[in-house]
């Protein structure tokens, strides 16, 4: 393993031994326009990439998909997911070993990867999605790196700079503003 990803996961091991680090979950809560931009329905198989606190894929779950959960470190999973499938992964690395899914479910994850990286993950995310990538990323600094001396938004960039970004990397379908955020659909070019 190289030390980028053992550091990333220290990193991320450190944050999530802080408790009110798991209060707020982005995944659970844009499930709502992840279901309205994808039309995705109940059965369909979901790749929750870079899952932390799973509890976006405990509200996907509730809303009856079919989840495999990934991440680097499962220190953070909740125990109402601790039944769901999780597989540890480095986004970045060939996720084509995990097999293909209906959708990929990306929240508050893109801006925690180091920026030289960013696209790249893209490009594997696209490459496990049968019908399409769905994205919330912050697009302002976090408030927890101090407290465990590390960045943990390291590629923050503006709403129009991602939606760019991605529209070179697959077909993008929509993009939402959500002024500390963005969300975004992406159907893979095949």
């Amino acid at each position: 393993m190289s030390s980028l990803v053992t550091r990333e996961r220290e990193k991320y091991e450190s944050v999530w031994s802080i408790d009110s680090y798991h209060v707020n979950s982005p995944g659970a809560q844009v499930l709502p326009v992840f279901l309205d931009m994808s039309g995705a329905t109940p059965g369909a198989t979901i790749l929750d990439a870079g899952c932390g606190s799973a509890k976006g894929a405990v509200a996907l779950t509730k809303a009856q998909m079919r989840v495999t959960m990934c991440d680097l470190t499962p220190d953070g999973v909740v125990a109402e997911a601790t039944g769901l499938p999780f597989v540890s992964a480095c986004l970045w690395d060939d996720l084509t070993p995990l097999g293909t899914f209906d959708y990929v479910y990306c929240c508050d994850v893109l801006e925690h990867i180091p920026t030289p990286f960013t696209m790249l993950v893209i490009a594997r995310l696209l490459a496990v999605a049968k019908r399409g990538l769905f994205l919330s990323i912050s697009t302002v600094p976090d408030n927890y790196g101090p407290l465990v001396g590390a960045t943990l938004h390291q590629t923050v960039q503006p709403f129009v700079w991602w939606r760019d970004q991605l529209a070179a990397m697959g077909h993008l379908k929509e993009a939402r503003d959500m002024l500390i955020s963005g969300c975004y659909y992406v159907e893979p070019r095949r």
